[in-house]
C-alpha cells in the first residue's frame, strides 16, 4: 500500500511504502492532473529499505506551487535486475 502523507496536504507531502523485496529497487513516481496531464516526475534510485519515504515539494516540473484540487499519483517500483514491476496508483489532494 502507498500512501502520501500529510493527504490533503498544503505545501510538502512524503510517498510512503513498504516492501518485503531483498533486492535494491528504483522507484518512479508520476503526477498527474485529473485531465491526465504529467506535471511531476520523481526518481529515486538504489533504495535498500524495506519502508521508503520519499519526500516531494508540491512543486511541478517548472517550480511552481501545485492549485488546490485532486490530482492523481502512479508509482513504479522495480528490482535493478527488472525481474519484478509493481504499478500503484493513488489519489492525493492539495488544500490551501
Amino acid at each position: 500500500d502507498v500512501y502520501n502523507y500529510p493527504n490533503p496536504f498544503s505545501n510538502t507531502t512524503y510517498f510512503t511504502f513498504q516492501h518485503n523485496l531483498t533486492e535494491t529497487v528504483d522507484i518512479n513516481i508520476k503526477v498527474y492532473t485529473i485531465a491526465g496531464r504529467l506535471i511531476k516526475e520523481i526518481n529515486s534510485y538504489g533504495i535498500n529499505d524495506k519502508f521508503v519515504k520519499v519526500f516531494w515539494d508540491g512543486r511541478d516540473e517548472d517550480g511552481n506551487q501545485l492549485a488546490n484540487g485532486t490530482y492523481l499519483y502512479k508509482l513504479n517500483i522495480k528490482t535493478i535486475d527488472g525481474s519484478l514491476t509493481e504499478n500503484i496508483l493513488g489519489k492525493l489532494a492539495v488544500i490551501r
